[in-house]
């Protein structure tokens, strides 16, 4: 017996209705699938694939291979004196955009024949006042314009107190010696902490050599901007950086100071000269003679022991230099490593006024040069390509009522004098 089985109408109905739903259900899955796609690709072509306009920016490149220029950037300079075809760097123009650039390739010959031997001359311009003028380039005492490669100088007058009050010490006389004494205490550690109390200049200068020639004492504030507040004699600049040795090798400074240069490298004092040694107080205070005669004897016979090792030179052109002091002083001899950094610092000071003069030098060991020998030519101690102009120096210190005759009493340098980078 067949059984049939047969599905009510209201079931039937159902069963359609449900089937309906599911139809439309996926139809609008669908939908809702494809139109999210569509935003999505819409908003990857509007927001992310668009092409950039093509966007150019100037490129300087890193500033350690820029020539140094007269007005002090944070720009880098070649720690080796170059010709101009080495160590100028082009400027480069930089897309910042995918798209490709043709760039012409230029063959620069490089042969020994286009090393000229030129060095940059910065010059020293004419400025408002002496500290300006000499300051361009960072000669003399400095410039006021931060930044490039340079050494820091700081300026104190010993005979007032930071407020201005009279600490007692005075230019010359009886107080010279309490001047020297500071001196000698600040030489000892080359701490400014021993300086605090005095009266500092709120204006640094930013030197990258010391070619001052015989001039008056007024010269220190003037370049400090500070002549209103301070008269000349017991004053004292400080100096301090860090520099890139040029060359592997030895060497060793040498110059002198109306009233002393002293220069301590690598944590260690390798020069002292000029007319008053600090280090030497009490006993150059009270010398019979003045302390420059008998520091030179002590010199010569190997009797003072915190200078062994030194040794006077005397140069063409530097006569009062050669006459009162036996010429400029060589101090000890140190050993560098090409590239590698080292701390330097150098002391400027004038005790009890009057004239003023300092000069900084330094010798390569491996050149062999004869001390006796007074047309050397030493290397002048700088820290980028710029030269003092001797003509604009001596037209400067005329102007600011600064000069001492007409004679610059300073010698000829190397003109491809090496140059020891200053370095941050």
């Amino acid at each position: 017996m067949a059984i049939h089985i047969q599905m009510s109408e209201e079931a039937e109905q159902e069963l359609k209705r449900a089937s309906m739903r599911n139809k439309i259900s996926s139809l609008l899955a669908c939908l809702l699938f494809v139109g999210g796609g569509g935003l999505i690709l819409a908003l990857t072509v509007i927001f992310i694939a668009a092409e950039a306009p093509p966007e150019f920016m100037a490129y300087t490149p890193p500033a350690e291979d820029l020539p140094p220029t007269n007005e002090p950037t944070t720009q880098q300079l070649s720690s080796k004196a170059a010709s101009p075809s080495s160590s100028v760097a082009p400027s480069v123009i930089v897309s910042t955009a995918a798209a490709p650039v043709a760039m012409a390739q230029v063959d620069v010959p490089m042969d020994d024949s286009m090393d000229v031997g030129v060095s940059v001359d910065l010059g020293m311009g004419l400025g408002d006042g002496l500290g300006d003028g000499l300051g361009e380039g960072g000669n003399g005492l400095g410039s006021g314009k931060a930044g490039g490669s340079a050494l820091v100088g700081t300026f104190y007058d010993l005979k007032q107190t930071k407020n201005g009050s009279p600490t007692g010490l005075t230019a010359g006389g009886a107080g010279e010696g309490k001047v020297l004494e500071v001196l000698n205490g600040f030489l000892k550690s080359w701490s400014e902490a021993s300086l605090n109390k005095y009266y500092r200049s709120p204006q640094k200068l930013y030197a990258s050599n010391f070619y001052v020639p015989v001039a008056y004492a007024k010269y220190g504030p003037i370049a400090y901007g500070v002549a209103d507040k301070v008269k000349e004699g017991a004053w004292v600049a400080i100096y301090r950086g860090k520099v890139r040795a040029p060359k592997s090798g030895k060497f060793r400074f040498i110059g002198t100071g109306d009233e002393c240069v002293a220069v301590r490298f690598n944590r260690k004092t390798v020069l002292e000269a000029g007319y008053r040694i600090p280090s030497r107080w009490p006993d150059g205070a009270k010398a019979s003679k003045p302390d420059h005669v008998k520091y030179a004897a002590a010199i010569k016979d190997g009797t003072d022991k915190i200078h062994k090792g030194y040794e006077f030179i005397k140069l063409n052109g530097i006569d009062i230099w050669n006459d009162e002091l036996g010429g400029l002083t060589a101090g000890n001899v140190f050993e560098v490593e090409e590239g590698k950094s080292y701390p330097i610092e150098v002391m400027i000071t004038e005790v009890p006024g009057g004239k003023f003069g300092v000069m900084l030098f330094i010798e390569d060991m491996s050149e062999n040069l004869k001390s006796n020998n007074p047309s050397n030519q030493y290397h002048l101690f700088r820290t980028n390509f710029s030269t003092p102009d001797e003509k604009v120096i001596l037209d400067l210190l005329k102007k600011d009522g600064c000069n001492v005759g007409n004679s610059l009493q300073v010698p000829k340098y190397n003109p491809e004098s090496l140059i020891w980078v200053a370095v941050p």
